[in-house]
């Protein structure tokens, strides 16, 4: 019996042992994960502020509008690629500096970095956010995104600069503070050096009819269009000096010789188009007469109560007002 008593003993001895040592030995386990994973994050965290910093710099340096400032992030080995429109016409451009292109760069962009999403454009020069949009990209980015319509580059242009799409890893969205354009780049980030591959300009796509400080108008079907016209019967362009008169039915165009009016007996109008979420147009055609659909005005008029008619060549465009 006491035999018996003895190795029980030990055995209890021996068991506390083992659950002693497991405990420590478990405990140091957790430890040492939690060190590594705070590490880990830190990494994390440290990387994420190096990236803000880097693109923050690129901001800054973007907005000094300083050649030497913006070039030192292009590498003139490879070049980049620029893609804007000059009037209607899309035009891409592979550039080693941006000397002769500063001009098109003469708007400031919102300085905050925020890592995210392209912001979405709410419309009448209004984004959901103004910051400067930094994502990663996931390998879709091409330049035959770009419209190629104009220019006409071959397809050796877009093989022979393919490097710069596989080098892209981050694109960022620019908006400018007047909220009228934004700046897509896309870039090579590597360890902390940042280079600029490529650069689209554009602006936002109801550039022609917003206007925040104009009241919108009833704008649901044709009845709402017509009904505005009938009752509001002169629009005045005071900066070109020109008219749209539905009293009298003359419209006033420099294009026209010797600044004759056009005359119109009718007008149609067309379907209404959602240029952006708030802005909405539809093409209106003032015809000389019904036999001759040739001798015809062609403008657009949106729910800010005002008429458009598109620059053509070195030709402005008209803005008709409603005159009050």
């Amino acid at each position: 019996m006491k035999i018996k008593s003895i190795y029980f003993l030990v055995f209890l001895f021996v068991a506390a042992i083992l659950f002693v040592a497991f405990y420590f030995n478990s405990d140091k386990q957790a430890q040492e994960k939690q060190i590594i994973v705070t590490s880990k994050s830190h990494d994390s965290v440290k990387s994420s502020t190096d990236s803000i910093s880097v693109f923050s710099k690129f901001v800054k340096d973007f907005n000094s509008q300083k050649v030497r400032a913006i070039d030192q992030y292009v590498d003139p080995k490879l070049g980049m690629v620029m893609y804007y429109h000059d009037g209607p016409y899309p035009i891409i451009s592979l550039k080693s500096s941006l000397e002769n292109e500063i001009d098109w760069l003469e708007d400031a962009v919102f300085e905050e970095v925020k890592f995210s999403e392209s912001p979405k454009y709410i419309g009448d020069f209004k984004f959901s956010d103004t910051v400067f949009f930094v994502d990663k990209n996931n390998g879709n980015f091409s330049l035959k995104d770009f419209d190629n319509s104009y220019s006409s580059h071959p397809d050796s242009f877009f093989k022979d600069n393919k490097k710069l799409e596989t080098l892209c890893n981050y694109r960022a969205t620019g908006i400018t503070r007047d909220q009228r354009k934004t700046y897509d780049f896309y870039f090579r980030l590597e360890n902390n050096k940042l280079t600029l591959l490529a650069l689209a300009i554009d602006t936002v796509n109801d550039i022609l009819f917003a206007d925040p400080e104009a009241d919108f108008i009833s704008f649901k079907n044709n009845a709402d269009i017509q009904n505005y016209l009938e009752n509001q019967k002169m629009f005045v362009d005071s900066e070109q000096n020109a008219y749209i008169d539905f009293n009298k039915r003359e419209i006033t165009y420099y294009d026209y010789p010797n600044d004759n009016p056009f005359i119109f007996e009718y007008y149609e109008i067309g379907k209404i188009e959602e240029n952006s979420p708030k802005i909405k147009s539809v093409e209106v055609i003032f015809y000389a007469n019904r036999e001759e659909k040739e001798s015809r005005f062609i403008s657009y008029f949106s729910n800010k109560g005002r008429f458009v008619v598109y620059p053509m060549g070195v030709r402005p465009p008209y803005f008709y007002e409603p005159k009050r």
